[in-house]
């Protein structure tokens, strides 16, 4: 069976569809460069939606800071953190772990419980989402849609089209409600080997409590992880990153039917804008050890043979 890695990118804006995807795929082989593991030619699929909200694309070209298509997270290769900056990542990992609800007021205030600020922080912010989760009306391809079912469906449209292979499916940021709503509403069915999401707010109560209000739900504390993922589920978040918030998804979601659990795995993103540390930039999170680790696991598997073990067994079995 042939594999496939396929990423969706997160809110706001972003270069052209080819541009992205380059910078993607490059980030991914960064990391499998830089940690020694064999570079494979491995097939890559970039969902591109940001055109569904944001009809002109971000020019990496622009150089006025001022002009509304200026593109300021841009692909760049790895840099090194300094040991300040590495040392204070682990202090950071221990006091995150021993008092992870120590950011229970952030995520209170960023929760259905204070609706008129909760809609200012996301109208002020995260315009996409807001979009998102309103009946937003769009024209696309000359049709009037709803924003939300124009974006699922892009996804939806691009993993059917890859229906019979094993798929790695990468959700940064916002994409990650996106994958979660596409694989519980729209593709129930659909088989997912390995989900990763990366620097995803799948965790902070404002998006829980729509996930759990659209699904008349509120009854129950825990949701579950998609019976679409058949084998691995892994959250990855930098402490620092202020779309993440919570950390610990595994302490919402509860295990599917298959046992699959998600598997919440701290990192240092080490991307840089200008200077500036990003811990949400999706090119940091695609070259962390971590994530390197699990796309090199998925693309040197080989597939179970039966009567190749059958036969192995066989050959040494007892006399």
């Amino acid at each position: 069976m042939s594999k496939i890695i396929i990423g969706i990118h997160g809110l706001g804006n972003k270069p052209p569809k080819t541009i992205l995807t380059d910078w993607w795929k490059k980030s991914i082989l960064d990391g499998l460069k830089k940690y020694n593991y064999p570079i494979t030619n491995f097939e890559f699929e970039l969902v591109y939606w940001a055109d569904i909200l944001h009809p002109i694309p971000l020019d990496p070209a622009e150089v006025n800071r001022n002009n509304p298509l200026y593109l300021k997270n841009k692909y760049l290769p790895e840099q090194t953190l300094n040991s300040n900056e590495s040392s204070g990542f682990r202090i950071k990992a221990k006091k995150y772990f021993e008092k992870f609800y120590g950011k229970i007021v952030v995520n209170e205030v960023l929760s259905l419980k204070y609706p008129s600020l909760t809609d200012l922080f996301f109208h002020l912010n995260m315009r996409d989402l807001e979009n998102y989760y309103l009946p937003y009306y769009i024209y696309h391809n000359g049709i009037r849609r709803i924003a939300k079912q124009a974006i699922i469906e892009r996804l939806s449209e691009t993993l059917k089209k890859h229906t019979g292979k094993k798929i790695l499916l990468i959700c940064h940021s916002m994409g990650s409600i996106i994958t979660h709503d596409a694989l519980i509403d729209y593709l129930p069915d659909f088989k997912i080997d390995t989900l990763i999401s990366i620097g995803s707010p799948l965790g902070q109560k404002y998006v829980l409590n729509k996930i759990l209000d659209e699904q008349k739900n509120n009854s129950i504390n825990k949701l579950k992880v998609p019976e679409n993922i058949r084998r691995n589920w892994y959250n990855l978040s930098d402490l620092d990153d202020q779309v993440a918030l919570n950390h610990l998804l595994a302490e919402i979601y509860v295990s599917n039917s298959k046992g699959v659990k998600i598997i919440d795995k701290l990192v240092q993103n080490n991307s840089k804008d200008n200077g500036i540390r990003n811990p949400h930039s999706s090119y940091g999170y695609l070259r962390t050890p971590e994530f390197t680790e699990i796309v090199h696991s998925f693309l040197s598997r080989k597939k179970f043979n039966l009567f190749r073990w059958f036969s192995f067994a066989r050959s040494n079995k007892s006399p």
